[in-house]
């Protein structure tokens, strides 16, 4: 991924334009039984982000890891820092650029001739994270939840980072 467009991810949270929305799946293991997890605790993962993106990550990162910890906390998990943890805990984050074209039929003039089809064009970056659940003894995936949305106004970057872990918790842990 390249590092401008990793600024762009660590926003992505952020904001919507009109009428976009943020769209929200999870998908998990059916064999597994969740009740026999407890704890948690976040996977060591190298940061990929350049030192002079090094604030906006930090602050990403932040808000990101206090929503997931407070949300697991409401489901009952307590995380541990020292020991062995049943579950680990780590993101993903990506982004590409989209379009969004919208056409409004045909339009006339002040006269009444017909000057064509009004179109309107609106570049945007849309940003994914993906966050995992891993059985910390087997090493294996057990939970997936992705968001995905446009990135836009940093302002709201926390509110968003919020209403996205809310949502994938939602039906977590599943039964």
């Amino acid at each position: 991924m390249k590092y401008p467009a990793l600024v762009l991810v660590l926003l992505m949270l952020s904001g919507t334009y009109g009428c976009a929305t943020m769209s929200v799946t999870t998908d998990y293991d059916q064999d597994t039984d969740f009740t026999q997890y407890k704890t948690f605790d976040w996977i060591k993962q190298k940061s990929k982000v350049p030192p002079r993106r090094a604030f906006d990550a930090t602050l990403f990162d932040k808000r990101l890891r206090g929503a997931v910890e407070a949300e697991l906390a409401v489901k009952g998990y307590e995380r541990v820092t020292a020991g062995k943890p049943d579950l680990l805990v780590a993101y993903h984050i990506g982004s590409k650029n989209k379009v969004d074209v919208t056409t409004h039929g045909y339009r006339y003039g002040p006269r009444g001739r017909w000057v064509g089809r009004h179109v309107d064009v609106h570049r945007y970056k849309e940003g994914t994270l993906l966050l995992d659940l891993v059985d910390a003894d087997v090493k294996q995936l057990i939970w997936r939840g992705t968001a995905v949305g446009a990135v836009y106004n940093p302002r709201d970057m926390e509110a968003r980072i919020l209403e996205a872990v809310t949502e994938l918790f939602e039906e977590f842990p599943p039964e």
